[in-house]
């Protein structure tokens, strides 16, 4: 597993933060390869809809899907995102590298909108390992 170095951190971190300035946005985080929070997080002033300890284990799932996804790749093409409307929430999943952007917001929330908005911050940030 790759390392993320503190300014490929703080960039993701910033590109988190503007992103959540979105008022529909409940949640912009990064998730390394093992599911594990490396940037960004909950908006202040958003509590979670599910209970702190499933946090982890829903980010472990997200990166889950994802690897299980990749594997059409080669048939299908790479992942852009993978978006999911549900009653009470909309979840987009962005990959950045072998991290993924992981973004919670209101179930009427434009996912256009937000994934264009994704790409333009995360596309240009180009992570190195330590």
């Amino acid at each position: 597993m790759a390392l993320l170095s503190p300014e490929d951190i703080t960039k993701l971190d910033n590109a988190c933060d503007e992103l959540s300035k979105d008022e529909n946005v409940r949640h912009v985080g990064v998730i390394n390869e093992l599911g594990r929070l490396v940037a960004g997080g909950f908006k202040k002033g958003k509590t979670p809809l599910i209970e702190e300890e499933k946090i982890s284990m829903t980010y472990m799932q997200m990166q889950l899907d994802f690897k299980m996804r990749k594997e059409l790749d080669d048939v299908l093409g790479p992942i852009d995102y993978i978006a999911s409307r549900r009653t009470k929430q909309l979840i987009i999943s962005v990959p950045i590298g072998d991290n993924l952007v992981l973004i919670s917001a209101d179930p009427n929330a434009d996912d256009k909108k937000i994934i264009k908005r994704a790409e333009e911050l995360f596309d240009d940030i180009k992570i190195t390992t330590v």
